[in-house]
């Protein structure tokens, strides 16, 4: 049951909230204080939903997820992520509802060319 509550929040994330702009659904999503790790966003959910609604969306595409008890691992293609094409990692802890209690990310600038033939994707 976790897991497919897991997996309904990830496909709001990403479909609803990053690539139609529905910002204000992220508190809905989260339990507690969701606590934030990535240092350029503060922890709960006010930062982050009005840094949604300045950039109107953050466009994206979704290339693998996993998940392993209480955390989501999601391998993301972000189209613009501040003017550059940039691909991320999202982690997130779940509690037993499937609420967010906490995110990390690792985001990396595609660049123009690399030194092998493999996709970051």
């Amino acid at each position: 049951m976790q897991r497919a509550r897991i997996e309904a929040a990830v496909a709001t994330i990403y479909d609803k909230i990053f690539n139609d702009g529905k910002a204000d659904l992220l508190p809905g999503l989260v339990a507690g204080p969701y606590i934030q790790h990535n240092p350029l966003f503060s922890d709960g959910t006010d930062f982050i939903v009005g840094f949604i609604k300045q950039v109107k969306k953050v466009p994206c595409e979704v290339k693998r997820v996993a998940i392993d008890g209480d955390l989501a691992f999601i391998h993301v293609r972000y189209l613009d992520w501040g003017g550059k094409e940039t691909a991320g990692v999202d982690i997130f802890r779940f509690d037993a509802q499937g609420k967010i209690l906490e995110h990390w990310d690792v985001l990396q600038p595609v660049p123009e060319t690399a030194n092998n033939t493999n996709s970051m994707f």
